[in-house]
């Protein structure tokens, strides 16, 4: 989803910067129009030839933690239920496995993006 680039008044950049910067408490979620984001998105994809199933994918996944994490913050006294709370750690526990996925995808395509990773064999007659 790289070639994403979100620009707002306070940020510009890969969402996954964005979601990043949230995180570590580095930019207020409060200051990020959320609507925007989404508005600029759906822009993009019209203007691609081809849709891109995993590429929407990735970006619901961190919208979707955007606005659970701008919920939380601009609503302190909101407190999850059980379930909910459950929702909440199934969900960074697929954030922390798309962490993990992204840093070793980068070393897979680093290592091998010079060299095949597999060889075709010569047919053989049966």
């Amino acid at each position: 989803m790289s070639d994403f680039h979100l620009k707002t008044e306070v940020f510009e950049g890969p969402i996954e910067l964005l979601l990043d910067l949230v995180e570590k408490k580095k930019l207020a979620i409060k200051d990020i129009s959320l609507a925007q984001a989404a508005d600029e998105y759906i822009a993009h994809i019209k203007q691609l030839e081809e849709f891109s199933i995993p590429r929407t994918t990735q970006f619901i996944l961190i919208a979707s933690t955007l606005v659970l994490l701008k919920s939380l913050a601009l609503l302190p006294g909101l407190v999850p239920t059980e379930e909910e709370a459950g929702d909440i750690k199934n969900l960074e526990a697929r954030l922390l496995l798309y962490q993990e996925l992204r840093r070793v995808a980068g070393i897979i395509s680093e290592k091998y993006k010079k060299a095949p990773v597999y060889f075709r064999s010569e047919r053989g007659t049966i």
